[in-house]
Protein backbone atom coordinates (compact mmCIF):
# COMPACT_ATOMS: atom_id res chain seq x y z
CA UNK A 1 0.00 0.00 0.00
CA UNK A 2 1.39 3.35 -0.64
CA UNK A 3 1.85 5.60 2.17
CA UNK A 4 -0.79 8.37 2.43
CA UNK A 5 0.18 9.33 5.45
CA UNK A 6 3.86 10.55 6.78
CA UNK A 7 3.29 9.72 10.38
CA UNK A 8 1.60 6.32 9.78
CA UNK A 9 4.67 4.50 10.33
CA UNK A 10 5.50 6.37 13.62
CA UNK A 11 1.80 5.00 14.40
CA UNK A 12 2.84 1.55 13.35
CA UNK A 13 5.82 0.98 15.25
CA UNK A 14 4.07 2.65 18.34
CA UNK A 15 1.38 0.13 18.25
CA UNK A 16 4.28 -2.81 18.44
CA UNK A 17 4.56 -1.16 21.96
CA UNK A 18 0.84 -1.82 23.04
CA UNK A 19 0.92 -5.07 21.41
CA UNK A 20 4.04 -6.42 23.30
CA UNK A 21 3.43 -4.97 26.21
CA UNK A 22 -0.32 -6.32 27.06
CA UNK A 23 -1.41 -8.44 29.93
CA UNK A 24 -1.72 -11.60 28.64
CA UNK A 25 -3.16 -12.19 25.31
CA UNK A 26 -5.60 -14.76 24.82
CA UNK A 27 -6.41 -17.20 21.83
CA UNK A 28 -8.83 -15.83 19.43
CA UNK A 29 -11.17 -17.10 16.93
CA UNK A 30 -11.35 -20.70 15.52
CA UNK A 31 -8.47 -21.75 17.60
CA UNK A 32 -10.85 -21.61 20.57
CA UNK A 33 -12.91 -24.77 19.95
CA UNK A 34 -11.75 -27.81 21.14
CA UNK A 35 -9.34 -25.94 24.14
CA UNK A 36 -11.14 -26.13 27.32
CA UNK A 37 -13.72 -23.51 26.25
CA UNK A 38 -17.61 -23.58 26.32
CA UNK A 39 -20.18 -22.26 23.45
CA UNK A 40 -19.95 -19.23 22.22
CA UNK A 41 -21.90 -16.19 24.36
CA UNK A 42 -23.08 -13.39 22.26
CA UNK A 43 -23.94 -9.78 23.60
CA UNK A 44 -24.09 -6.05 22.47
CA UNK A 45 -25.22 -4.78 25.73
CA UNK A 46 -21.87 -3.65 27.17
CA UNK A 47 -21.25 0.01 28.19
CA UNK A 48 -19.94 2.20 25.89
CA UNK A 49 -19.31 6.28 26.85
CA UNK A 50 -18.24 8.80 23.79
CA UNK A 51 -16.94 12.08 24.31
CA UNK A 52 -15.79 14.28 20.83
CA UNK A 53 -12.35 16.03 20.52
CA UNK A 54 -10.48 18.20 18.72
CA UNK A 55 -7.72 16.35 16.02
CA UNK A 56 -4.12 17.64 17.45
CA UNK A 57 -2.02 18.83 14.68
CA UNK A 58 -0.86 16.48 11.99
CA UNK A 59 2.23 16.21 10.07
CA UNK A 60 1.36 17.28 6.41
CA UNK A 61 5.35 17.76 5.90
CA UNK A 62 6.02 15.99 2.25
CA UNK A 63 9.75 15.74 2.39
CA UNK A 64 10.26 12.53 0.60
CA UNK A 65 7.74 13.59 -2.28
CA UNK A 66 5.54 10.54 -1.28
CA UNK A 67 2.17 12.02 -0.50
CA UNK A 68 -0.25 11.39 -3.46
CA UNK A 69 -2.31 14.52 -3.08
CA UNK A 70 -2.39 17.85 -0.88
CA UNK A 71 -5.94 19.31 -0.21
CA UNK A 72 -6.56 23.17 -0.96
CA UNK A 73 -9.62 24.70 -0.84
CA UNK A 74 -13.02 25.81 2.17
CA UNK A 75 -15.67 24.23 3.15
CA UNK A 76 -18.64 25.47 4.60
CA UNK A 77 -20.48 22.28 6.33
CA UNK A 78 -23.79 22.80 8.32
CA UNK A 79 -23.05 20.47 10.78
CA UNK A 80 -19.60 20.94 11.25
CA UNK A 81 -18.99 24.82 10.45
CA UNK A 82 -16.39 26.08 8.57
CA UNK A 83 -12.30 24.02 7.50
CA UNK A 84 -9.96 25.25 5.32
CA UNK A 85 -6.20 24.06 3.67
CA UNK A 86 -3.94 25.59 2.40
CA UNK A 87 -0.84 24.47 0.42
CA UNK A 88 2.62 25.65 1.33
CA UNK A 89 5.28 24.60 -1.37
CA UNK A 90 8.67 25.00 -2.89
CA UNK A 91 9.81 23.76 -6.09
CA UNK A 92 13.15 22.63 -7.92
CA UNK A 93 14.33 24.22 -11.36
CA UNK A 94 14.81 21.27 -13.72
CA UNK A 95 18.49 21.15 -13.71
CA UNK A 96 20.84 23.66 -11.51
CA UNK A 97 21.97 25.35 -14.15
CA UNK A 98 19.12 27.39 -16.81
CA UNK A 99 21.83 29.09 -18.78
CA UNK A 100 19.38 32.59 -18.88
CA UNK A 101 22.00 35.19 -20.08
CA UNK A 102 21.89 38.51 -22.03
CA UNK A 103 20.82 37.12 -25.68
CA UNK A 104 17.52 35.90 -24.25
CA UNK A 105 14.41 37.68 -23.29
CA UNK A 106 11.44 36.59 -21.03
CA UNK A 107 8.11 35.55 -22.01
CA UNK A 108 6.09 34.62 -19.34
CA UNK A 109 5.50 32.04 -16.66
CA UNK A 110 2.76 29.56 -16.09
CA UNK A 111 1.59 27.01 -12.95
CA UNK A 112 0.01 24.03 -13.63
CA UNK A 113 -1.65 22.20 -11.27
CA UNK A 114 -2.61 18.38 -11.65
CA UNK A 115 -6.11 17.39 -10.17
CA UNK A 116 -5.86 14.52 -7.78
CA UNK A 117 -9.83 13.20 -7.85
CA UNK A 118 -9.81 11.00 -4.91
CA UNK A 119 -8.64 13.58 -2.79
CA UNK A 120 -11.94 16.07 -3.74
CA UNK A 121 -14.54 16.52 -1.69
CA UNK A 122 -17.66 18.99 -1.46
CA UNK A 123 -19.10 20.50 -4.38
CA UNK A 124 -17.59 20.90 -7.47
CA UNK A 125 -20.36 22.70 -9.45
CA UNK A 126 -19.47 26.02 -7.25
CA UNK A 127 -17.21 28.47 -9.04
CA UNK A 128 -13.72 28.56 -7.51
CA UNK A 129 -11.34 31.25 -6.84
CA UNK A 130 -7.77 29.70 -6.65
CA UNK A 131 -4.72 32.14 -5.95
CA UNK A 132 -1.08 31.70 -5.82
CA UNK A 133 0.74 33.89 -3.33
CA UNK A 134 4.64 33.97 -2.31
CA UNK A 135 6.27 33.65 0.70
CA UNK A 136 6.91 36.98 2.41
CA UNK A 137 10.34 38.35 2.09
CA UNK A 138 11.95 37.90 5.66
CA UNK A 139 10.86 34.61 5.93
CA UNK A 140 10.99 31.03 4.24
CA UNK A 141 9.57 27.88 3.65
CA UNK A 142 12.74 25.16 4.52
CA UNK A 143 13.76 22.19 2.52
CA UNK A 144 14.55 20.64 5.46
CA UNK A 145 12.09 20.56 8.08
CA UNK A 146 8.79 19.10 9.17
CA UNK A 147 6.04 20.98 8.91
CA UNK A 148 2.60 20.34 11.34
CA UNK A 149 -1.00 21.59 9.92
CA UNK A 150 -1.08 24.11 12.35
CA UNK A 151 1.77 25.94 11.01
CA UNK A 152 1.69 28.33 8.24
CA UNK A 153 4.28 31.43 7.24
CA UNK A 154 3.20 35.03 6.03
CA UNK A 155 2.51 35.26 2.36
CA UNK A 156 1.18 38.42 1.59
CA UNK A 157 2.01 39.37 -2.15
CA UNK A 158 -0.50 37.58 -4.97
CA UNK A 159 1.26 36.37 -7.94
CA UNK A 160 -1.22 34.47 -9.62
CA UNK A 161 -5.53 33.97 -10.00
CA UNK A 162 -7.55 32.58 -11.57
CA UNK A 163 -11.50 33.68 -10.94
CA UNK A 164 -15.22 31.78 -10.89
CA UNK A 165 -13.49 28.42 -12.60
CA UNK A 166 -15.31 25.79 -12.05
CA UNK A 167 -13.16 22.44 -11.21
CA UNK A 168 -13.08 19.43 -13.32
CA UNK A 169 -10.88 17.05 -11.59
CA UNK A 170 -12.09 14.03 -13.51
CA UNK A 171 -11.62 15.77 -16.98
CA UNK A 172 -8.79 14.97 -18.89
CA UNK A 173 -7.36 17.52 -21.62
CA UNK A 174 -3.94 17.89 -23.50
CA UNK A 175 -0.97 19.91 -22.08
CA UNK A 176 2.39 19.82 -24.08
CA UNK A 177 4.83 17.04 -25.12
CA UNK A 178 2.20 15.20 -26.26
CA UNK A 179 1.15 14.86 -21.84
CA UNK A 180 -2.40 14.07 -21.07
CA UNK A 181 -4.57 14.64 -17.65
CA UNK A 182 -6.57 16.65 -15.15
CA UNK A 183 -5.16 19.90 -14.38
CA UNK A 184 -5.36 23.75 -13.77
CA UNK A 185 -3.63 26.42 -15.54
CA UNK A 186 -2.55 29.71 -13.70
CA UNK A 187 -0.89 32.18 -15.48
CA UNK A 188 1.78 34.18 -13.02
CA UNK A 189 2.70 37.60 -12.49
CA UNK A 190 5.32 38.54 -15.03
CA UNK A 191 7.28 40.13 -12.79
CA UNK A 192 7.86 37.15 -10.47
CA UNK A 193 8.57 35.03 -13.76
CA UNK A 194 11.28 38.06 -14.58
CA UNK A 195 12.62 37.96 -11.14
CA UNK A 196 13.39 33.94 -11.76
CA UNK A 197 14.81 35.18 -14.94
CA UNK A 198 17.24 37.56 -13.74
CA UNK A 199 18.63 35.34 -10.88
CA UNK A 200 22.13 34.40 -11.39
CA UNK A 201 23.64 31.14 -12.47
CA UNK A 202 24.68 30.93 -8.69
CA UNK A 203 21.32 31.35 -7.30
CA UNK A 204 20.22 28.17 -9.29
CA UNK A 205 23.09 25.98 -8.31
CA UNK A 206 22.66 24.82 -5.29
CA UNK A 207 18.96 23.87 -4.33
CA UNK A 208 19.05 25.87 -0.82
CA UNK A 209 20.37 28.90 -2.25
CA UNK A 210 17.66 28.68 -4.93
CA UNK A 211 14.65 28.21 -1.82
CA UNK A 212 16.50 31.46 -0.08
CA UNK A 213 15.53 33.08 -3.57
CA UNK A 214 11.80 31.88 -4.01
CA UNK A 215 10.84 31.53 -0.07
CA UNK A 216 7.84 29.32 -1.25
CA UNK A 217 4.25 29.33 -2.78
CA UNK A 218 1.28 29.57 -1.01
CA UNK A 219 -2.18 28.14 -2.80
CA UNK A 220 -5.61 28.80 -1.63
CA UNK A 221 -8.80 28.58 -2.99
CA UNK A 222 -12.28 29.34 -2.24
CA UNK A 223 -15.85 29.01 -3.03
CA UNK A 224 -16.38 32.75 -1.55
CA UNK A 225 -18.28 31.81 1.53
CA UNK A 226 -21.33 29.36 -0.47
CA UNK A 227 -22.15 26.51 1.15
CA UNK A 228 -21.62 23.75 1.45
CA UNK A 229 -17.70 24.48 -0.04
CA UNK A 230 -15.52 22.08 -2.04
CA UNK A 231 -12.10 20.93 -1.30
CA UNK A 232 -10.14 20.16 -3.98
CA UNK A 233 -6.93 17.94 -4.12
CA UNK A 234 -3.88 18.38 -6.19
CA UNK A 235 -1.08 15.92 -7.18
CA UNK A 236 1.93 18.03 -6.35
CA UNK A 237 4.30 15.19 -7.30
CA UNK A 238 3.27 14.28 -10.99
CA UNK A 239 5.94 16.05 -12.55
CA UNK A 240 4.10 15.31 -15.92
CA UNK A 241 1.39 17.99 -14.92
CA UNK A 242 2.35 19.84 -11.87
CA UNK A 243 5.25 22.23 -12.77
CA UNK A 244 5.67 25.45 -13.61
CA UNK A 245 7.56 26.81 -16.68
CA UNK A 246 9.22 29.77 -17.28
CA UNK A 247 9.01 30.09 -21.38
CA UNK A 248 11.33 32.60 -22.65
CA UNK A 249 13.26 32.96 -26.70
CA UNK A 250 16.52 33.89 -27.90
CA UNK A 251 16.74 37.50 -28.98
CA UNK A 252 18.79 37.03 -32.41
CA UNK A 253 15.83 34.56 -33.72
CA UNK A 254 13.39 34.67 -31.56
CA UNK A 255 13.03 30.92 -31.29
CA UNK A 256 11.07 29.88 -28.18
CA UNK A 257 12.52 28.25 -24.90
CA UNK A 258 11.73 26.54 -21.57
CA UNK A 259 12.62 25.70 -18.36
CA UNK A 260 10.63 23.97 -15.84
CA UNK A 261 10.52 23.94 -11.75
CA UNK A 262 9.05 20.98 -10.11
CA UNK A 263 7.37 20.67 -6.71
CA UNK A 264 8.66 16.78 -6.74
CA UNK A 265 11.80 16.98 -4.37
CA UNK A 266 11.40 20.21 -2.44
CA UNK A 267 9.86 20.10 0.87
CA UNK A 268 5.31 21.11 1.04
CA UNK A 269 2.81 21.22 3.48
CA UNK A 270 -0.84 21.35 4.35
CA UNK A 271 -2.07 24.19 6.93
CA UNK A 272 -5.36 23.43 7.98
CA UNK A 273 -8.06 25.49 10.04
CA UNK A 274 -11.46 24.88 11.83
CA UNK A 275 -14.25 26.89 12.91
CA UNK A 276 -17.16 24.67 14.87
CA UNK A 277 -18.65 27.47 16.42
CA UNK A 278 -22.31 28.01 16.29
CA UNK A 279 -22.62 23.92 14.56
CA UNK A 280 -23.94 20.56 16.23
CA UNK A 281 -20.48 19.27 15.97
CA UNK A 282 -19.17 22.05 17.69
CA UNK A 283 -21.72 21.89 20.67
CA UNK A 284 -20.59 18.39 21.58
CA UNK A 285 -16.91 18.85 21.98
CA UNK A 286 -15.81 17.65 24.69
CA UNK A 287 -19.27 17.57 26.58
CA UNK A 288 -19.24 14.22 28.97
CA UNK A 289 -20.94 12.39 27.72
CA UNK A 290 -21.78 12.55 23.63
CA UNK A 291 -25.11 10.33 23.75
CA UNK A 292 -27.24 11.01 20.84
CA UNK A 293 -24.75 12.12 18.27
CA UNK A 294 -20.97 11.34 17.44
CA UNK A 295 -18.89 13.36 15.25
CA UNK A 296 -15.36 12.45 13.19
CA UNK A 297 -13.94 15.16 10.47
CA UNK A 298 -10.62 14.39 8.89
CA UNK A 299 -7.59 17.29 8.33
CA UNK A 300 -7.29 18.75 11.91
CA UNK A 301 -10.70 18.47 12.93
CA UNK A 302 -12.78 16.08 15.32
CA UNK A 303 -12.46 12.74 16.49
CA UNK A 304 -14.03 10.84 19.95
CA UNK A 305 -13.00 8.97 22.45
CA UNK A 306 -14.75 5.80 23.36
CA UNK A 307 -14.54 4.33 27.19
CA UNK A 308 -15.48 1.06 27.89
CA UNK A 309 -15.91 1.64 31.74
CA UNK A 310 -16.69 -1.63 33.31
CA UNK A 311 -15.70 -4.26 30.18
CA UNK A 312 -12.86 -5.48 32.85
CA UNK A 313 -16.06 -7.16 34.65
CA UNK A 314 -16.04 -10.05 31.83
CA UNK A 315 -14.10 -11.68 33.91
CA UNK A 316 -12.16 -15.71 32.53
CA UNK A 317 -13.53 -14.99 28.81
CA UNK A 318 -11.93 -15.38 25.47
CA UNK A 319 -12.73 -12.73 22.54
CA UNK A 320 -13.50 -14.43 19.70
CA UNK A 321 -14.79 -11.44 17.95
CA UNK A 322 -15.19 -7.95 18.56
CA UNK A 323 -16.78 -5.01 16.32
CA UNK A 324 -17.51 -1.26 17.13
CA UNK A 325 -20.70 -0.60 15.11
CA UNK A 326 -21.27 2.55 14.22
CA UNK A 327 -24.51 3.91 11.92
CA UNK A 328 -24.83 6.92 10.06
CA UNK A 329 -26.86 9.32 11.38
CA UNK A 330 -27.11 12.13 8.83
CA UNK A 331 -25.67 12.41 4.73
CA UNK A 332 -25.37 15.78 3.68
CA UNK A 333 -25.33 16.43 -0.24
CA UNK A 334 -21.93 16.67 -1.42
CA UNK A 335 -20.58 15.85 1.81
CA UNK A 336 -20.27 12.08 1.68
CA UNK A 337 -19.65 9.84 4.94
CA UNK A 338 -15.53 9.51 5.50
CA UNK A 339 -14.47 6.44 3.31
CA UNK A 340 -12.17 5.29 6.01
CA UNK A 341 -12.14 5.02 9.92
CA UNK A 342 -9.67 3.47 12.28
CA UNK A 343 -8.65 3.13 16.08
CA UNK A 344 -6.30 4.35 17.82
CA UNK A 345 -4.70 4.22 21.44
CA UNK A 346 -3.22 6.20 23.63
CA UNK A 347 0.34 5.83 24.81
CA UNK A 348 2.14 6.72 28.12
CA UNK A 349 4.38 9.25 26.32
CA UNK A 350 0.98 10.80 25.15
CA UNK A 351 1.63 9.73 21.27
CA UNK A 352 -1.04 7.55 19.74
CA UNK A 353 -0.73 4.54 17.90
CA UNK A 354 -3.05 2.33 16.04
CA UNK A 355 -4.31 -0.70 17.72
CA UNK A 356 -3.50 -4.01 17.33
CA UNK A 357 -6.17 -4.91 15.06
CA UNK A 358 -5.34 -2.55 12.51
CA UNK A 359 -1.66 -3.54 13.29
CA UNK A 360 -2.60 -7.02 12.32
CA UNK A 361 -5.11 -6.18 9.30
CA UNK A 362 -1.99 -4.27 7.77
CA UNK A 363 0.47 -7.41 7.89
CA UNK A 364 4.21 -7.94 9.01
CA UNK A 365 5.03 -5.84 5.07
CA UNK A 366 2.51 -3.66 5.78
CA UNK A 367 0.22 -4.42 2.34
CA UNK A 368 -2.77 -6.24 3.80
CA UNK A 369 -4.32 -2.79 4.34
CA UNK A 370 -8.06 -2.64 6.40
CA UNK A 371 -9.52 -5.18 4.64
CA UNK A 372 -9.87 -7.64 7.69
CA UNK A 373 -10.22 -4.51 10.37
CA UNK A 374 -13.08 -2.89 8.27
CA UNK A 375 -13.79 0.82 9.07
CA UNK A 376 -15.58 1.80 5.27
CA UNK A 377 -19.45 2.60 4.98
CA UNK A 378 -21.60 -0.07 3.88
CA UNK A 379 -25.25 -0.04 2.82
CA UNK A 380 -26.81 -2.89 4.56
CA UNK A 381 -30.78 -3.17 6.10
CA UNK A 382 -31.50 -2.96 9.66
CA UNK A 383 -35.32 -4.21 10.13
CA UNK A 384 -36.05 -2.65 7.04
CA UNK A 385 -34.31 0.44 6.59
CA UNK A 386 -31.50 0.97 4.62
CA UNK A 387 -28.27 2.80 6.59
CA UNK A 388 -25.08 3.40 6.12
CA UNK A 389 -22.88 1.68 8.71
CA UNK A 390 -19.21 1.04 9.65
CA UNK A 391 -17.77 -2.21 11.32
CA UNK A 392 -14.45 -2.07 12.95
CA UNK A 393 -12.74 -4.75 14.58
CA UNK A 394 -11.45 -4.66 17.94
CA UNK A 395 -10.75 -8.05 18.56
CA UNK A 396 -7.68 -8.25 19.91
CA UNK A 397 -7.80 -4.93 21.58
CA UNK A 398 -10.62 -6.37 23.18
CA UNK A 399 -9.06 -9.27 24.68
CA UNK A 400 -6.57 -6.92 26.47
CA UNK A 401 -9.50 -5.01 27.60
CA UNK A 402 -10.90 -6.98 29.86
CA UNK A 403 -7.76 -8.98 30.57
CA UNK A 404 -6.83 -5.60 32.25
CA UNK A 405 -9.32 -6.19 35.62
CA UNK A 406 -6.84 -5.14 38.17
CA UNK A 407 -6.60 -1.43 37.08
CA UNK A 408 -9.65 1.05 37.58
CA UNK A 409 -8.45 3.65 35.57
CA UNK A 410 -10.50 4.09 32.58
CA UNK A 411 -7.55 4.98 29.80
CA UNK A 412 -6.65 1.19 29.80
CA UNK A 413 -10.13 0.30 28.38
CA UNK A 414 -10.20 3.23 26.09
CA UNK A 415 -9.68 3.90 21.94
CA UNK A 416 -9.81 6.90 19.87
CA UNK A 417 -11.71 6.83 16.34
CA UNK A 418 -10.84 9.24 13.59
CA UNK A 419 -10.59 9.35 10.00
CA UNK A 420 -8.21 7.88 7.77
CA UNK A 421 -5.55 9.42 6.32
CA UNK A 422 -6.78 12.49 8.34
CA UNK A 423 -4.08 14.84 6.70
CA UNK A 424 -5.55 13.81 3.35
CA UNK A 425 -8.95 13.54 3.37
CA UNK A 426 -11.45 16.21 4.69
CA UNK A 427 -14.08 13.65 4.81
CA UNK A 428 -16.61 13.31 8.20
CA UNK A 429 -19.31 11.39 9.47
CA UNK A 430 -22.52 11.87 11.69
CA UNK A 431 -23.14 8.77 13.56
CA UNK A 432 -25.92 7.99 16.13
CA UNK A 433 -24.36 7.77 19.63
CA UNK A 434 -24.69 5.10 22.26
CA UNK A 435 -27.59 6.47 24.25
CA UNK A 436 -29.76 6.59 20.80
CA UNK A 437 -33.04 4.63 20.56
CA UNK A 438 -32.09 4.22 16.64
CA UNK A 439 -29.20 2.63 16.01
CA UNK A 440 -26.69 3.10 18.71
CA UNK A 441 -23.60 2.98 19.10
CA UNK A 442 -22.55 -0.72 20.17
CA UNK A 443 -19.42 -3.44 20.64
CA UNK A 444 -21.05 -6.90 19.34
CA UNK A 445 -18.86 -9.52 21.25
CA UNK A 446 -18.51 -13.00 20.98
CA UNK A 447 -17.03 -14.80 23.28
CA UNK A 448 -16.11 -18.27 25.02
CA UNK A 449 -15.87 -18.57 28.80
CA UNK A 450 -13.32 -20.06 29.70
CA UNK A 451 -13.91 -22.85 32.24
Amino acid sequence: MKQKLPAFAGFLLAALVIWASCKKPSPLGADLVGAGYDDYVFTDTITVRCTVEREDSSLTSDRSSTAEYFLCGELNDPTFGKSSSDIYALMLGQNLNPGFDTTQAFDSIVLYLCYASAGTYGDTLLPQTLRVLRVDDGSLISGSKDYYSNQSLPASTEIGRVENFYPKPNKQDSLFDGIKGTYLRVVLDPAFGQELFNLDSASYSVDSTFHQKLRGLKIVTSTNGAAPGAMLAFDLNNSSLSRMRLYYHEKADTSAKKFDFFFEGANKFNHFEHDHSGTAAGQSIDFQYADERLYTQGMEGLRFKIEFPYANFLNDIAVNQAQLVLTVAEETPYLAPASQLFLTQLLPDTTFAVTSDVLYSFGSNLTGGFTSFGGSPKKVVDNGTTVTRYRLTMSEVFQHIVDDDNSTDTKNRTVYLGVYPRSRTAGRAVFYGPESLTFPAKVELTYTKVQ
